[in-house]
C-alpha cells in the first residue's frame, strides 16, 4: 500500500497519480477506484483525497462520468509538475505569474473575440453578464465564481483561435482555480469585476477591439492589485501576531 505523508497533501496524492501514469499502472481512459478504496489504498482521508481530486479535475486530468465514475482524461500538465505548486494561494510567485500570463493572453483573446464573436456567442455573453448581475444581488459567491469562469472561457472560445480556446488549455485550468480560491477572500472583488465584465461584453458586442482590450487589461490589473492587497494584509497580520 502506498502511504502518503499527511504533511505534504495534496501534492503527494497528485505525485502518486502521476507516478502511476508514468509507470503505466494507470492509462488514459482508466477508471479510478471509488473514493473509499482509493483513500485506503493511498493511506489518506477522504477529505484529503477529495482535495487532490478537485485539483486534478481543475487541471483536466480527470473527468466525472455520471453513473460510471472518475476517469483519467489526460496526463497531469507539465506546468504543475515543474513549477506551480497547488493550491495557488500558497504559492505567491505562481499566482503572480498566472496573472501576468492572463494579461498577455486574455487581452489578445478579447481583441480576437471582438472581431470574430458570432451573434450566438454575443447573446451567451449577455446572458452570463445578466446572470452575474442576478447573483450579485444575493451575494451568491459560489455560483458567481462558476459564471465568472464561464464568461472568460467563452471569450477565449469566441477568439476563434484553437490554441486559446482549447477547453483543456492549462492556463484556463489555473484561471478557473484562481477564481475558485480567491474571489471570496477579496472583499468587493465580485462587484468590481462585474463592472468590467459589462464593459468587456459591450465592447465585444460593438466589435470594438481596442475598447475590449483596454477593459480586459484594466480588469486583470485590478484583480492583481486586489490580490497584492490581500497578501500584504496577510503578511502584516502574521507579523503583528508574532
Amino acid at each position: 500500500m502506498a502511504i502518503i505523508e499527511k504533511k505534504r497533501l495534496p501534492e503527494k496524492v497528485i505525485d502518486e497519480i502521476r507516478h502511476r501514469l508514468e509507470t503505466g499502472q494507470l492509462k488514459i481512459g482508466d477508471k479510478l477506484p471509488n473514493q473509499n478504496k482509493l483513500s485506503s489504498e493511498l493511506g489518506v482521508s477522504r477529505t484529503s483525497l477529495r482535495e487532490a481530486m478537485k485539483i486534478l479535475d481543475l487541471l483536466g486530468t480527470i473527468v466525472q462520468r455520471p453513473g460510471y465514475g472518475t476517469v483519467i482524461q489526460k496526463n497531469i500538465p507539465k506546468l504543475h509538475t515543474q513549477s506551480a505548486h497547488l493550491p495557488l494561494i500558497s504559492d505567491q510567485t505562481a499566482t503572480y505569474e498566472l496573472l501576468e500570463a492572463r494579461e498577455i493572453i486574455e487581452c489578445g483573446a478579447v481583441r480576437l473575440a471582438a472581431k470574430k464573436a458570432t451573434d450566438g456567442q454575443i447573446r451567451q455573453l449577455f446572458d452570463l453578464v445578466a446572470k452575474m448581475d442576478e447573483l450579485l444581488t444575493t451575494d451568491n459567491i459560489e455560483d458567481f465564481k462558476k459564471v465568472d469562469s464561464a464568461f472568460h472561457s467563452l471569450i477565449n472560445k469566441a477568439s476563434g483561435n484553437r490554441f486559446i480556446s482549447d477547453p483543456n488549455n492549462t492556463l484556463r485550468q489555473y484561471v478557473h482555480q484562481f477564481i475558485e480560491e480567491n474571489i471570496d477572500l477579496l472583499p468587493g472583488l465580485m462587484k468590481e469585476s462585474q463592472q468590467y465584465h459589462r464593459v468587456i461584453y459591450q465592447a465585444i458586442a460593438d466589435h470594438d477591439a481596442d475598447r475590449a482590450e483596454k477593459a480586459m487589461r484594466i480588469h486583470i490589473q485590478n484583480v492583481s492589485k486586489s490580490y497584492k492587497r490581500l497578501q500584504d494584509a496577510t503578511a502584516a497580520h502574521k507579523k503583528s501576531s508574532r
